[in-house]
């Protein structure tokens, strides 16, 4: 059985505990204490298709999907110091991410994994909470046989 959104998912767990300057890491939890922070938070989240595919396509042909679970970075500082260091955890995780070569592995030579972008908590009419967002994609071919 090879489950590649599975294998992503604990891949993205390793590397996030992997990074430097983050004291925990956690995959679907909710509750992250002061205590625990930095932390980074992997949530499973969604799954498409890509609508390319032909609908007369058997449906135990191989078929392109993108993963787009919901990854945030959680900050305990003061709100004066939470931009220069969310953004530095930020970068840290990115390059891991973008640079692994497991991850590349995992998604096969006809998958991708995409960085596309982030969202904070840190802006005019928002709070002021050490949270951000980081959006990537992880494109690969979903071949029944292998799950």
């Amino acid at each position: 059985m090879t489950d590649r959104r599975e294998l992503i998912l604990m891949r993205l767990l390793e590397i996030a505990r992997g990074i430097e300057g983050v004291t925990s890491a956690f995959r679907n939890r909710d509750e992250i204490s002061e205590k625990q922070r930095p932390a980074i938070v992997i949530l499973d989240a969604d799954e498409a298709a890509d609508d390319a595919d032909p609908v007369s396509r058997s449906s135990r042909a191989p078929r392109r999907v993108a993963m787009t679970p919901e990854i945030y970075i959680l900050l305990g500082a003061k709100p004066e110091d939470l931009g220069n260091a969310i953004n530095i955890l930020r970068a840290r995780f990115v390059k891991a991410v973008l640079t692994d070569a497991q991850l590349g592995s995992i998604v096969g030579t006809n998958g991708d994994v995409r960085y596309e972008g982030c969202a904070t908590a840190l802006a005019r009419g928002r709070s002021m909470e050490g949270e951000m967002g980081v959006s990537f994609s992880f494109a690969y071919v979903l071949r029944p046989e292998e799950l």
